[in-house]
């Protein structure tokens, strides 16, 4: 009995343990359930915290717009504490920040629906247009030269510079090191010339101009030159006639620099005398270079004497004439630049000119008619842009050239040219490039329908970019998208357009 007893006694105590412990491993089951809850509580901001923190990185670091658009989609979705977090950084004013890194990260201000975005929205754009003022009023205006047509006689004169460069080394070796580097700068300015004047010319003056109008007198052809090209950057109008007086008697460089220098000095009495050299001067890169000084001069009177050197016997001459042409807009230019168009290629009954065979000659010729305009202009451009017989980068000169004139039916063809899906690629691309830079608002309306093309969405985007306000009312109504990535990079541009108007659409787009 007592053995039964005891193994009851055993088995009850057995129970109890068994109980006691199962009671203690549930309590501290419960007291880690319960830190664990307060460890996520009061990790929770932290966390947050970081990953407004990573996902600003992604914005500012992120390689491609993917990349960037998906970052200020998730800050957007954070809220406040990503509001907050941008715009601190937007008013910390950090020069690492682009201005294309501060367009995304409005687009997440916005994407927030934060209250303050208006704000800080509305301020930045008021910048941006204050920016872009400015910047307008330091640059010629699109309509009075095309931008192509500049760019093209700027590659004239420094082709012109280099050609004086290898004389110089031809005639004088070592000794023009520093001149000939100065000549091949691509920015210019008097100061190289200037100091190889300064090592190269015995001097008693202290005033520099004095020094540099002395050094026209010296024997060494090329300190004349050097000096010369000093006087010309440093726009010196009292050596105006000592340069004129070294055209007409000094050897052919150092009258050829005297062109140049009379060209950039911008002095009306040197006109005449380039008039007559471009008529009458024996050397073509003195005629070349004397019709780019006459453009820079802006001589109206020199126009009958540069229609005249289209039929000069370079094709230099005729090149150069022709883009000055362009520059100065003159009409009566129109018909005489067609006729190297047409001389230049076979014709029953005529002989084709050789020299309007080539592609310099002839670009240059196509550009000048957009730079002069007009129904004319546009027919013959829109004929070149067709002829598949032409060459091809004169054809995408002619696009170009059409887009200068920017009419509403240069636009159409330019549209047509780049839809064609027959046309030489050059070409078609040529026709989108040249859409970019007319202020038409039909034109704007093509690239917004290319804003998601994976081959032309990013020309889109910068040719509207480039548009500037003329693109703003047709992105402004572009919002309305249901296509959200569409209407992110619709958002981006208008933000990087800077136009106060976009505001209030942004906004509400983002509610």
């Amino acid at each position: 009995m007592s053995q039964v007893k005891w193994k009851i006694s055993l088995l009850f105590a057995l129970i109890t343990l068994s109980i006691f412990f199962s009671l203690l491993l549930s309590s501290d089951k419960f007291t880690e359930s319960m830190g664990n809850e307060v460890n996520t509580t009061a990790m929770a901001g932290v966390s947050g915290e970081n990953q407004v923190i990573s996902l600003m990185n992604r914005l500012e670091t992120g390689n491609g717009s993917e990349a960037r658009l998906n970052a200020a989609t998730e800050l957007g979705n954070l809220g406040e504490p990503a509001a907050s977090a941008i715009i601190e950084k937007m008013e910390a004013e950090n020069p690492s920040l682009g201005g294309e890194i501060k367009s995304y990260m409005l687009l997440a201000l916005l994407e927030t629906g934060d209250k303050r975005a208006e704000n800080i929205i509305s301020e930045y754009l008021g910048k941006e247009e204050a920016s872009n003022a400015a910047v307008a009023d330091g640059v010629q205006s699109k309509g009075e030269v095309p931008e192509d047509i500049m760019l093209a006689i700027q590659a004239k004169d420094k082709a012109m510079r280099e050609s004086l460069a290898r004389s110089m080394t031809s005639e004088y070796g070592n000794d023009t090191d520093l001149l000939e580097e100065a000549l091949k700068a691509e920015e210019q300015n008097s100061t190289l010339y200037t100091s190889f004047v300064l090592s190269n010319f015995e001097f008693e003056s202290e005033n520099e101009t004095e020094i540099l109008l002395q050094a026209l007198k010296s024997e060494k052809g090329y300190v004349r030159v050097s000096a010369a090209m000093a006087l010309g950057q440093k726009k010196e109008k009292a050596a105006t006639d000592p340069l004129l007086k070294m055209l007409a008697q000094d050897y052919p460089l150092a009258g050829h620099s005297a062109v140049m220098a009379l060209g950039e000095m911008g002095d009306e009495r040197a006109v005449n005398t380039l008039m007559n050299e471009l008529k009458n001067n024996g050397k073509d890169y003195i005629r070349s270079s004397t019709a780019i000084a006459l453009g820079k001069l802006e001589a109206e009177e020199a126009v009958p004497y540069l229609i005249e050197r289209l039929r000069d016997t370079r094709a230099s001459v005729r090149s150069n004439s022709a883009l000055v042409l362009g520059k100065m807009g003159d009409e009566t230019a129109v018909e005489p630049l067609k006729n190297i168009l047409e001389s230049g290629k076979d014709s029953e009954g005529r002989r084709k000119d050789s020299l309007n065979t080539g592609v310099d000659v002839r670009k240059s010729t196509v550009l000048a008619l957009g730079g002069i305009g007009g129904t004319e202009s546009t027919q013959t451009l829109i004929g070149v842009i067709n002829d598949e017989g032409e060459i091809p980068d004169v054809r995408v000169a002619a696009t170009i050239a059409l887009g200068n004139i920017g009419s509403p039916e240069a636009v159409n063809v330019l549209k047509k040219t780049y839809e064609n899906q027959n046309m030489n690629m050059n070409v078609r691309n040529g026709a989108l490039i040249a859409l970019g830079k007319t202020e038409n608002q039909e034109a704007a309306e093509f690239f917004i329908k290319k804003i998601g093309d994976k081959d032309f969405g990013v020309s889109a985007r910068e040719a509207l970019i480039n548009m500037g306000e003329t693109a703003v009312e047709p992105l402004i109504e572009n919002l309305k998208t249901e296509d959200q990535k569409i209407k992110d990079e619709t958002a981006l541009i208008l933000i990087e357009i800077g136009d106060p108007r976009a505001v209030e659409p942004l906004i509400e787009a983002y509610k």
